[in-house]
């Protein structure tokens, strides 16, 4: 389950992740799926991520 500052955050920017990232595992299997080009392509630190999810299966689980 995501953390409550992803929740906090302001709702286009909680959209524009979400959407980044099921583009990213539409694309890639779950192993080849890289945190590195969702927070690329969604402009924002690596180390965001980890404060809004625990790690790269947090954040998948909660896509699907």
């Amino acid at each position: 389950m995501p953390t409550d500052t992803f929740f906090n955050l302001p709702e286009a920017k909680r959209h524009r992740l979400v959407e980044i990232a099921i583009e990213e595992f539409a694309a890639n299997d779950y192993e080849s799926a890289s945190i590195s080009r969702i927070v690329e392509r969604a402009g924002i630190a690596k180390g965001s991520v980890y404060q809004y999810f625990a790690d790269k299966q947090e954040l998948y689980q909660y896509l699907l």
